[in-house]
């Protein structure tokens, strides 16, 4: 396990993933809040919120074809880059709600697309028995210490710097995921993807 977590691309992978799960924080805690306090009824909070859900679920449905035409990098780097762009959309766009519906399809990408290209990766970097302890760790730094952090964090600049802000300092903790995967994970394991792939 040892040599394995201490492989450059395994550890760009969960340190991406737990900014991505950081970046996601203020949505869980405050995304319906932000989306009241700007006039969307109940009704509509929820269509959104379920939009998301259905982006997500298409997202998983075509995944394996997407995986065939696309590399695991790509799916990533895509992955990272439509959460930059969904998070400053709802910070700043939030008073026109075709830009909310816009943000909240992109759901499908951060989320979908996302946790799918990162269980991929762990699974074919942790082999045999490593492999549900890749899963374990993946989840725990994802999953529990990221969105942990990231709502935290949101949870103090809600209070001190409003919620556009908020949403901005998600954005830039997708960005920091996009640059580890565009720096640190190498196109050779994106071979290696294809290949398997194809098989």
């Amino acid at each position: 396990m040892w040599d394995i977590l201490r492989q450059r691309r395994v550890l760009a992978l969960f340190s991406a993933c737990f900014s991505m799960s950081a970046a996601h924080g203020a949505l869980y805690v405050f995304f319906s809040i932000f989306l009241s306090d700007h006039g969307y009824s109940k009704s509509a909070v929820g269509g959104l919120w379920s939009l998301g859900v259905l982006a997500e679920i298409a997202v998983f449905f075509y995944m394996s074809r997407l995986q065939r035409v696309y590399s695991l990098r790509t799916i990533l780097l895509l992955s990272f880059s439509a959460a930059v762009l969904r998070f400053l959309m709802i910070g700043m766009g939030v008073e026109l709600p075709v830009i909310i519906v816009l943000a909240q399809l992109l759901h499908g990408l951060t989320f979908g697309s996302f946790h799918a290209a990162a269980i991929t990766a762990v699974n074919r970097w942790f082999p045999g028995r490593t492999r549900s302890r890749g899963q374990a760790l993946y989840s725990s730094l994802t999953f529990g210490a990221g969105g942990l952090v990231g709502g935290l964090i949101s949870g103090w600049t809600w209070d001190h710097l409003g919620g556009a802000l908020t949403f901005a300092l998600s954005s830039f903790f997708a960005l920091v995921g996009l640059v580890l995967v565009t720096i640190w994970i190498p196109e050779k394991d994106v071979v290696m993807h294809r290949a398997s792939a194809a098989i």
